[in-house]
């Protein structure tokens, strides 16, 4: 690889470590907040702490599927941009393995080294220079993205390779499709940006409710703790209001 590119990889991986070091640290203090409410809220101790591990993997789920929705969106809108490159780089008649790698030329001065698709396609060239076919190469890219769009776009691309297919007609239709489906999540995003703050609101009353009764009339409330009785209705309630959290967030996320 070399020396300059063994200092990137070793700095890729020491700012990856770093991240991830970042995530756990902030996916545990949410989950300690969490856990704080929870155990103030529903059980009035700090026995209720002992929750923290629960609660933990829960909010590591939902930031890691936040993230993942993200990445995807992301990707895929670089994605689109690296196709109109290699498009343009092969209407100039270069060869499809040149237009690829040109096209990643193009993304670093658009969007810096630190894009995702540069990440996973870093190795482009080291690969096409060691005779490695463009389409294992562009598979695994694919595999590692989990985007629909690419994996159906490298399909395309491999069945015509070995047909003799149209490549610039192929990769204008994978524009097109991308195009299309950014512009329809925007809109559908737009249109159910109200509904997601109703949602949150929605979620953050049940707490302010119980927390108002808390401070202005704890004997109204006081029977549901210190007793098994209590535990159990809380625990009931807790539940409840979890499913309805994670339904409410799912239903607000609409999938194109």
């Amino acid at each position: 690889m070399g020396k300059t590119g063994g200092i990137a990889a070793s700095g890729k991986m020491a700012g990856g470590r770093l991240l991830n070091l970042r995530q756990i640290i902030s996916e545990g203090a949410i989950a300690a907040t969490v856990n704080l409410a929870v155990a103030v809220l529903f059980y009035d101790s700090v026995y209720g702490m002992v929750l923290f591990p629960l609660i933990y993997l829960l909010v590591n789920r939902y930031m890691t599927h936040k993230r993942n929705r993200k990445r995807l969106a992301q990707i895929n809108l670089e994605f689109k941009d690296y196709m109109y490159a290699v498009s343009s780089v092969l209407m100039a008649g270069y060869s499809i393995e040149k237009a690829f790698l040109k096209g990643l030329e193009e993304m670093k001065m658009l969007y810096g080294a630190d894009c995702a698709l540069l990440i996973q396609l870093g190795q482009m060239e080291r690969r096409i220079g060691l005779q490695e076919p463009i389409e294992q190469i562009l598979k695994d890219f694919a595999e590692e993205s989990k985007s629909e769009d690419i994996n159906s776009f490298v399909e395309i691309f491999c069945y015509a390779k070995r047909g003799g297919g149209d490549f610039i007609h192929i990769i204008r239709t994978t524009i097109e499709r991308i195009c299309d489906k950014i512009e329809v999540s925007e809109e559908i995003h737009t249109v159910m940006s109200e509904k997601a703050l109703e949602q949150k609101i929605m979620c953050v009353i049940p707490l302010g409710i119980l927390g108002f009764l808390r401070l202005t009339s704890p004997e109204f409330i006081g029977v549901l703790y210190g007793n098994a009785m209590g535990i159990f209705i809380m625990t009931i309630a807790l539940f409840v209001y979890g499913c309805s959290f994670f339904l409410g967030e799912k239903i607000v996320e609409v999938e194109v």
